[in-house]
């Protein structure tokens, strides 16, 4: 193994894998939203002219041309630039984060995980626009591949972790429960005094009654003394598969998806011996990357003995 691979493996001071991501999340924001808004600029003037080529418009050779430069312009400004902005910033963090984090294999897997560049040998990661001088770093870099993953802990986690509902969702949905009952009941009296039409009088219960269940539900929540989750060095529990140690656990991985009108749901995903477990953890009072973190240093600490 050469020395170079050696020296940058071996570096003095080397930043955690939450540091390099966080750093990433920053650098690749405006990247994101640049592209994202391009795209549409790009596409706007081509729907424009599949929708004049439906209509049968007759499109003489000159308004071909000016339509061919529209759409050549826009490919470079809206698609083209962008595409390359985002392909070098995320060439440059990647270059960096590699060589600076203290656990390859780990970031890795949550780079992808986060977003934060392309599966590595996918079509997006052979599509990125990259100098020589670049390409020939990144296959440096893979020489800390060839290390052994090293654990590094985390002293400010202790040893069981305890997860609960959050007080802070509970209350809100109870507020806005609260407050469909209340609108329910003010148009049911109102209906039923003014001699309003019948539907009224019948939908506007049905508003006030509706929400009573989840107001229940998150009354029941909030005094709940059980966790939800227990995190720790030994293993996990949960309320659907009890105790698991770690290496019982596969897998696992939280996923954010987006429900349009109801909103982001999170839930925390893995396998084990007796199936495929699906935890919805968008109520509770951990966020997405804290759990991820926690299952990360407790994981690592089974994995290196410590109990």
């Amino acid at each position: 193994m050469c020395t170079k691979h050696m020296s940058t493996y071996r570096k003095t001071t080397l930043i955690s894998v939450d540091d390099a991501l966080a750093k990433g999340r920053r650098m690749l924001l405006l990247p994101r939203i640049l592209m994202i808004s391009g795209l549409f600029f790009f596409l706007f003037p081509l729907a424009m002219i599949f929708m004049a080529l439906l209509e049968g418009s007759a499109f003489t050779i000159n308004i071909w041309l000016a339509c061919a430069g529209i759409v050549l312009f826009c490919f470079i400004i809206f698609f083209y630039l962008p595409f390359l902005y985002w392909s070098k910033t995320t060439t440059r963090w990647k270059l960096w984060a590699f060589d600076n984090v203290d656990n390859v294999h780990e970031l890795r897997i949550m780079a992808v995980q986060a977003n934060l560049c392309p599966a590595f040998g996918t079509l997006m990661d052979k599509l990125q626009i990259q100098s020589a001088n670049e390409r020939e770093r990144w296959r440096e870099l893979q020489g800390r591949f060839d290390f052994p993953e090293v654990f590094k802990d985390d002293p400010n986690i202790p040893f069981t972790t305890n997860i609960f509902y959050s007080k802070v969702h509970l209350t809100i949905n109870i507020l806005f429960g609260l407050l469909f009952v209340a609108m329910g009941s003010i148009i049911a009296y109102l209906a039923i005094k003014n001699n309003w039409q019948l539907s009224l009088k019948l939908i506007a219960p049905l508003i006030a009654i509706a929400p009573l269940y989840k107001i229940f539900i998150a009354f029941k929540r909030m005094f709940k003394k059980q966790p939800e989750l227990v995190l720790e060095n030994q293993g996990l529990t949960t309320i659907q598969t009890g105790f698991l140690n770690w290496d019982q656990i596969f897998n696992e991985k939280v996923t954010r998806t987006d429900q349009g009108k109801r909103g982001v749901k999170f839930t925390l995903s893995f396998q084990h011996p007796g199936g495929i477990v699906h935890i919805d953890i968008s109520d509770l009072d951990i966020t997405k990357s804290g759990l991820e973190r926690l299952i990360r240093v407790y994981k690592g600490r089974f994995a290196s003995g410590i109990r």
